[in-house]
């Protein structure tokens, strides 16, 4: 429920929000990435948490979200 209120939030936002504490970041997407993301979020195998707390939610290899509590979300890309 989490990733998906941050990820509406950033289809509200007019531009991303970088190195701003507590902020939810984006970088290089766009909202069809942000929309297919969303709708991976259904299936949460594809969600993976990781021992220092981050999380990671990919699409088959092409793109991740990757992020923590502290420093919001960022979009990688893998290709």
């Amino acid at each position: 429920m989490l990733m998906e209120a941050i990820l509406g939030k950033l289809l509200e936002a007019p531009e991303p929000l970088l190195n701003a504490p507590g902020i939810a970041q984006r970088l290089n997407t766009d909202h069809t990435v942000i929309h297919h993301h969303l709708h991976l979020l259904q299936d949460k195998g594809w969600v993976a948490e990781g021992e220092n707390g981050f999380w990671r939610l990919t699409n088959a290899g092409h793109d991740y979200l990757e992020g923590s509590p502290e420093q919001g979300i960022s979009l990688k890309s893998l290709g």
